[in-house]
């Protein structure tokens, strides 16, 4: 998938071999690193198919990846009919899990670490645009006329945020999920 978004991608990827790994898990495992318990859990098909998270729970650190980016528009790797695996109202579930850990640090997977106020950031977002989206969709509008609202709305409420360009493919999402069609987006 990733060799389809430029040939500069497709060039730094070539010859990359896959290793297998020699832990798995599915849903949840807690592993000791001499002495230091990190928990890993994953909740299913949210951001991607496969998010995990590292909680450091004695020190109350939790690594997100891209389930939260902080000061960032959510990455929505929405690329219909190839890529599609991507639930944004399942999405909004699990920042709600995450929230409730009540970590004292956050990693993200993008934008500056900090503290739960960048988890609550990142799901008031994604309900923000959710329903946006569905507003306007009420309203009659259709997707690339919902996009091109939002886009500027949403860069007009954060505009410090960075990857704005992946605004119109959380419309497209939702738009998708609320019972729209499911126009295609292409690669950022």
């Amino acid at each position: 998938m990733f060799r389809r978004f430029a040939p500069a991608v497709a060039e730094q990827i070539e010859g990359v071999e896959f290793v297998e790994p020699h832990v798995v898990c599915e849903g949840e495992a807690d592993i000791d690193l001499g002495g230091r318990e990190v928990q890993l859990r994953t909740w299913g098909l949210a951001h991607t198919r496969a998010d995990q998270i590292v909680l450091v729970p004695d020190e109350r650190v939790l690594f997100t990846g891209d389930l939260v980016e902080s000061r960032c528009f959510a990455i929505f790797p929405y690329f219909p009919p190839a890529d599609a695996d991507v639930d944004g109202d399942r999405w909004i579930a699990v920042l709600e899990q995450l929230e409730r850990l009540e970590p004292r640090v956050v990693v993200p997977g993008h934008g500056e670490v900090g503290d739960a106020g960048v988890i609550t950031a990142a799901r008031e977002y994604l309900l923000l645009l959710r329903a946006e989206t569905q507003r306007l969709m009420a309203e009659g509008l259709d997707v690339d006329e919902i996009v091109a609202e939002l886009d500027q709305a949403m860069r007009e409420r954060h505009p410090d945020w960075a990857q704005p360009e992946w605004i119109g493919f959380g419309v497209r999402a939702f738009h998708a999920s609320l019972g729209g069609s499911s126009a295609a987006a292409t690669a950022p």
